[in-house]
């Protein structure tokens, strides 16, 4: 069965990003900036209108107060105050570790290799409930050496903006529907219009699955009849997409008046092998 983040009308899904837990071990600096990365990465894909607890004065004193050994029942209370402030997600993060680790290259000169593992949790403030978690580890990478080891950990966050590309599709898609075949040939589909747009945070290139809804044994199912990219945005709530994949079978399906559900897709080669 097929899951996606459920939106309201007015567009983008409201969520927070709270202050990540980490062992002693790792400087707050460090731990920071790994923060703001993941940040910035989320930003990129304009998915979701994700705010920063830090910039709400109530979750910053309410966080203070749970660093208080007498401060009780303050995990409910945070989440009470998100979900007055229209949080429908929490991301929560648990870095593991953010080391260099010491090499010696052929030469005989060290060097520091950049390490660091995190997992990322959302989570429904209103009832607690676990929406998704993924880990990650970003190691032995292209350019994520330094002479200290600070400099390699610093070098090695820049995978994670990227890494947040395939976070978001996976955990904030985008559900929609093809609104009008623009153009044909031969019976197939060539181009067709799509009701999502810039409020959804679609942008050029995004891929999509298409699917027609089918009745087996009572229960609706969603089988995959071809695939789309976005080629040009044209307002809040349309898109102009060329049929990747498919085209014969979803110009069958308009005829026919099958309503044509498109769901995003992630946008990497392993997403799609590039379709």
């Amino acid at each position: 069965m097929l899951g996606y983040a459920q939106t309201d009308e007015n567009g983008k899904e409201r969520v927070y990003i709270d202050y990540f837990s980490r062992p002693g071990t790792i400087s707050n600096i460090l731990a920071e900036a790994l923060r703001n990365k993941v940040i910035e990465g989320i930003q990129k894909m304009d998915r979701v209108e994700l705010i920063d607890v830090d910039s709400n004065e109530a979750l910053k004193t309410e966080a203070k107060r749970r660093q208080e050994a007498s401060a009780m029942g303050d995990a409910v209370c945070r989440s009470e105050v998100m979900t007055t402030l229209g949080a429908q997600y929490l991301i929560q993060g648990n870095i593991t570790s953010m080391q260099g680790v010491k090499k010696t290259d052929s030469k005989g000169k060290t060097y520091y290799q950049g390490s660091v593992s995190y997992t990322l949790k959302i989570v429904d403030p209103s009832n607690g409930t676990l929406k998704g978690t993924q880990t990650f580890t970003h190691e032995g990478l292209t350019g994520n050496i330094g002479d200290t080891p600070d400099e390699a950990i610093i070098k090695t966050l820049d995978y994670v903006v990227i890494s947040m590309d395939d976070f978001v599709d996976e955990y904030f898609k985008m559900k929609g529907t093809i609104v009008q075949i623009e153009s044909t040939k031969k019976d197939k589909a060539q181009t067709v219009y799509i009701d999502l747009g810039t409020k959804r945070g679609v942008q050029k290139g995004q891929k999509f699955i298409v699917y027609i809804e089918m009745d087996i044994a009572g229960e609706l199912s969603l089988k995959e009849v071809g695939r789309l990219n976005v080629k040009e945005v044209l307002s809040g709530t349309r898109s102009l997409c060329t049929v990747s994949k498919g085209g014969e079978e979803i110009m069958k399906a308009s005829k026919e008046e099958k309503k044509l559900i498109i769901l995003s897709r992630k946008n990497t080669f392993l997403g799609g092998l590039g379709l």
